[in-house]
């Protein structure tokens, strides 16, 4: 015989399966909110220039090629404050590789390591250091890669000149923990989702880099759009790649963007007045 409380147990699924996602839902982005907020005002603060917020991607591939030091020099030869550079960590060397892709890109018939770049200029330049693979790694090669990063990085004295950035907020909180300044990076798209998966998609982003610990996110320049800018709020963004010189002036002057990078010369573009000329 069927029990009322057996009888009702049907209704109850089907409330579950219909409002249950609502409430999950709603519940992650009341809590991804909290989290957001508390973690972007323990945020450090953004230590790198705020006037010249143009910096080289790949330094000046115009001159020297993507990632060499050739186009690193020459972006900082002519001004640029940083420059952005592609690593991946090599488990058979144990060390990073300056490449963006595999087969590395040899220069001189050699691998250009992270370390003969970070050793050359130990006196200037800032650097955004796109880990490109972090992400893909077990968490046993991501430890051994986030501690030989964090090393470089104190060896040469460049925790107050190096960003790295990474999608894989547990691997950025390794390195955070060890005063490394990081980057989240995230991939909103509110132009081609709808509102609620746009909304679902930001508040594990939120969630994501509330664990990372991170002092910034970066994205693509094309997706940070005003419905972007007002979801994060007041976080440090970093952006990438902008050559439109116009482009670059209207978003250097929005205080939450701290850089954004371009292949070309822009570097003299300022955030910040110029004196004036008596």
């Amino acid at each position: 015989m069927m029990t009322s409380t057996t009888a009702r147990r049907p209704w109850l699924s089907r409330l579950l399966f219909l409002f249950g996602p609502l409430f999950l839902f709603g519940l992650l982005l009341s809590l991804s909110d909290v989290l957001y907020r508390r973690a972007t005002a323990l945020a450090p603060v953004f230590p790198f220039s705020p006037c010249h917020k143009v910096w080289g991607h790949r330094g000046y591939a115009a001159i020297g090629g993507e990632n060499s030091l050739r186009s690193m020099r020459a972006a900082y030869g002519r001004g640029a404050s940083g420059v952005e550079i592609d690593i991946l960590f090599d488990q058979k060397l144990d060390d990073f590789v300056v490449s963006h892709d595999r087969p590395y890109t040899l220069f001189d018939g050699e691998p250009l390591k992270l370390e003969s770049v970070l050793s050359e200029f130990t006196d200037s330049g800032f650097f955004w250091l796109d880990a490109k693979d972090l992400r893909k790694l077990s968490p046993a090669a991501a430890r051994r890669a986030t501690q030989r990063l964090a090393t470089l990085i104190q060896r040469y004295r460049l925790k107050e000149r190096a960003v790295v950035e990474s999608s894989n907020p547990l691997y950025l909180s390794w390195l955070t923990d060890r005063g490394i300044y990081t980057s989240y990076a995230v991939s909103p798209n509110d132009q081609k989702y709808g509102v609620l998966v746009s909304e679902l998609n930001t508040a594990i982003m939120k969630l994501a880099y509330a664990f990372s610990g991170a002092g910034a996110i970066s994205m693509s320049a094309a997706r940070y759009t005003p419905v972007t800018a007002a979801n994060f709020g007041r976080v440090a963004v970093l952006l990438s790649t902008v050559n439109d010189a116009s482009i670059l002036r209207h978003l250097s002057t929005i205080s939450e963007v701290k850089v954004i990078l371009s292949d070309d010369d822009h570097y003299a573009i300022t955030a910040c007045a110029r004196p004036a000329v008596h």
